[in-house]
């Protein structure tokens, strides 16, 4: 039937993807609400990635390599891929992408909230005694810290923490 939409159970991994939304190659259209997801939410869905559960679904548009039929911006945070021509847009999946975009991919704290709207300045990690231990809730494991109480230590591809540095945050 010629140009059917296709749907794909199988999408591309995640790192794929940040490294997409970081290039510019994955925006959203204009009139998408803009990103404000609170603490507490990035904390379960990053629990939700260590576990390997689903996502949910992620709904794109593909542009074509033209001009987009909308007019496109970056993610919070992917601002370093402005003026590039998206290749996709981003119509469902924002709010988590974007969560995942800044708490795993930029090497900054992400800005958010907590349940009452005040604004944080926060890095997160996985306390992997506590992931590991039997029965463990894996909500419990993901700790979020403000940005002052941490140092990253970590060479490009490891992290690591020592008595002079309490971290463990993840690098590309």
């Amino acid at each position: 039937m010629g140009d059917d939409p296709t749907v794909a159970l199988d999408g591309p991994k995640l790192q794929a993807m940040l490294q997409e939304i970081a290039a510019g190659k994955i925006q959203l259209p204009d009139f998408q609400r803009e990103w404000k997801w609170d603490d507490e939410r990035i904390r379960a869905l990053l629990a939700t990635v260590t576990l390997e559960y689903p996502l949910g679904v992620v709904m794109t548009l593909e542009t074509g390599g033209g001009k987009p039929p909308f007019k496109a911006r970056t993610l919070a945070g992917a601002e370093g891929g402005a003026g590039h021509v998206p290749e996709l847009l981003l119509l469902d999946g924002q709010q988590r992408l974007t969560s995942l975009f800044q708490a795993l991919f930029l090497e900054q704290p992400v800005e958010t909230t907590d349940a009452r709207g005040n604004k944080l300045r926060r890095w997160y990690y996985v306390n992997i005694a506590r992931a590991i231990e039997a029965g463990a809730d894996r909500d419990e494991a993901i700790v979020s810290v403000p940005e002052d109480r941490l140092r990253i230590c970590a060479t490009p591809r490891v992290a690591y923490h020592t008595p002079s540095c309490s971290t463990v945050r993840h690098h590309r």
